[in-house]
């Protein structure tokens, strides 16, 4: 009975131990983030155009239409975009209703709005592109969005960069405090992301509006940020 007594007070005794050593360990750690910032100057754009075309027919206001979007292509296509980089991103058909005095409605003609996206690889011809749309009979250039043809390289550097970053504030904090880092406990990544430039339709109107006649549109790129952030828990001693 005395033996399994003091069998027992050593287990326990063991446990606190076991606590206290993994109480310590815990304790023996500090949490960094680390950032990362890189500006890229975009080498690929997606231009949104449409046309919408209307007639009292439905098959009228369809082929009219067609006749405009085929020119659109066809016209975009001689700036030496091929026809991959040209998507049909909407279409649609619908009525147009004119109402009554009485209340009731009736049908006035049909409208049919196409939209595409033209993929351009060469952002010194953008403007051109959307001066060759309009010329061929857009009525609308909805966005112009800037990008990266190779985004996933940008966001492999930018992390890289928050890594070292998240190390170098660690380095500093335990040399502060007269401590050595050891090892990593662990890692958080919040991803590497991209702001893309978006130029949408009331900001190419704007600048439309004060370019001079004749001129192409005026598009300027401008930079893309790239970011990342993690969060490492590194050991120190």
């Amino acid at each position: 009975m005395r033996k399994l007594k003091i069998t027992g007070l050593m287990t326990i005794l063991c446990l606190l131990i076991s606590c206290s050593m993994a109480f310590a360990q815990e304790s023996r750690t500090i949490s960094v983030d680390g950032t990362s910032v890189i500006k890229a100057m975009p080498d690929r754009a997606t231009v949104n155009i449409s046309i919408e075309s209307t007639a009292k027919d439905a098959k009228e206001a369809s082929a009219q239409n067609a006749i405009v979007m085929n020119k659109i292509q066809k016209d975009i296509m001689a700036l030496a975009i091929t026809k991959d980089n040209i998507k049909t991103t909407n279409y649609n058909l619908y009525p147009l209703y004119n109402r009554k005095d009485n209340g009731r409605q009736e049908i006035t003609g049909y409208s049919v709005s196409n939209q595409i996206t033209v993929t351009v690889d060469n952002i010194d011809i953008v403007g051109n592109v959307i001066d060759t749309a309009i010329n061929a009979g857009a009525n609308s250039v909805n966005s112009v969005e800037f990008s990266l043809k190779d985004p996933q390289s940008y966001k492999d550097k930018v992390l890289v960069q928050a890594i070292n970053d998240a190390k170098r504030k660690a380095d500093i904090i335990a040399k502060t405090l007269g401590k050595n880092v050891v090892n990593v406990v662990s890692v958080n990544s919040n991803n590497s992301y991209i702001e893309a430039r978006t130029f949408n339709s009331m900001m190419y109107a704007k600048a439309a509006d004060s370019a001079a006649v004749g001129a192409s549109s005026p598009i300027q790129a401008g930079d893309i940020s790239v970011k990342a952030n993690v969060s490492i828990v590194f050991e120190i001693n």
